[in-house]
């Protein structure tokens, strides 16, 4: 049923967006893993899930405005290389932004929240604030610029 939902949405506003399929999603979050590890760089994961937005977002035309909100900005800002999937049991979307810190996501999560207060839907920001919580991978690495050695 979501699934559907969010290809009609998709298809209805042109938007210049793919969906993995949940097996080739998790394949994709392995290699990213593994590139991450070898190339010592960083990707922040999210993860959208279907039950928890719909409590937030009982009513239908909110919840169909929320994924309208980020797949605008998702179709107009994206880099090429992030990569969209859905989540085990098709229960959710889950999102890598690649080579990215949490100030790349705090960058998204700004320019979804505009198109929301464009769109008069408020909402969005408290779930994007207290329901998405962004996974910096690999953890270890600070968010922070490396100070300067002494």
């Amino acid at each position: 049923m979501m699934k559907e939902l969010l290809y009609n949405l998709i298809r209805k506003h042109k938007y210049n967006i793919s969906i993995y399929t949940e097996e080739i999603f998790e394949r994709r979050c392995q290699e990213e893993i593994i590139r991450s590890d070898e190339d010592n760089s960083s990707f922040v994961y999210l993860e959208f899930d279907f039950e928890t937005l719909k409590k937030e977002l009982p009513d239908e035309g909110d919840f169909t405005q929320f994924w309208n909100s980020i797949f605008a900005v998702l179709s107009s800002g994206s880099r090429g290389s992030d990569i969209i999937g859905f989540l085990e049991h098709e229960s959710g979307i889950g999102m890598l932004l690649l080579d990215s810190k949490l100030d790349g996501w705090l960058r998204v999560k700004g320019r979804i929240e505009q198109k929301a207060d464009a769109d008069n839907n408020g909402k969005i920001k408290a779930i994007l604030d207290n329901v998405i919580k962004p996974i910096l991978y690999p953890a270890c690495i600070q968010n922070a610029p490396t100070p300067a050695a002494v």
